[in-house]
This record gives structure tokens, sequence and C-alpha cells, in this order.
């Protein structure tokens, strides 16, 4: 099942100022994160005063998803997901996918990031 776009809009890719870029950014929501979960994935988020708009991070590890392929298809999932949930308040938020991730169906994965989403919401 291929990955939900919009077509009205007019990138398909995450803009930069979107993204978590450093470490010290990602320590920023590990060090007081509040958090939301299910089966497949762990969310981390944390306000960011500083930003005007919602960030993301994105941890995929190689112990949950063993093939690169997986692992990748994951991400860009979690990256679509992100970008076309435009209510997001203005926080830093890491993605932490689980072990059955990889073996599920990418409109399964989209329905659990989106459940998510309204959670933090």
């Amino acid at each position: 099942m291929a990955i939900l776009l919009n077509s009205n809009s007019p990138s398909f890719k995450l803009q930069k100022h979107s993204k978590l870029l450093d470490a010290k950014a990602y320590k920023f929501v590990f060090s007081k994160a509040n958090k939301v979960g299910d089966a497949f994935f762990t969310i981390l988020y944390r306000e960011n005063k500083a930003q005007h708009h919602p960030r993301l991070g994105v941890i995929v590890a190689k112990k949950n998803s063993k093939k690169a392929v997986d692992r990748n298809r994951i991400k860009r999932l979690i990256r679509e997901s992100f970008r076309l949930y435009p209510n997001l308040p203005k926080y830093d938020i890491v993605v932490l996918s689980k072990r059955p991730t990889g073996t599920q169906t990418n409109q399964q994965l989209y329905t659990s990031l989106s459940k998510l989403w309204q959670k933090i919401t």
C-alpha cells in the first residue's frame, strides 16, 4: 500500500526548518520529554518556545527493523504523516519506532501515527 500523499501541497518534502538537525536538539527533547505511545511508536515531545512551528526527529533502530529498506520506509512514512498533520503545536518531537513496525503495512502505521498526533494536540 502506498503512502498517502496530499496533492494540494506544493512540496512533498519536509522543510529543513521542520527538522531536528543536531544532537543538541535531540537532547533538549530527551531531557524533559512528555510521552505518548502505542504498539508501533513512542513519541517524545517538548514545547519549544524559540521556534514558531513544530520540528521532527526520527529514530528507527536497526535492532527493531533489520532491513534498511524497512527502516527507510518507516522514516518516510513518519515524515509524511508529520507533514500532513497541520494542527501540531510548536513542539520539538522525536518519534521512536518499536520492533513490530517493519512487518506492518503503511496504512496500519499511518493510522497509528494519526492517533498519536491527535493525542499530542
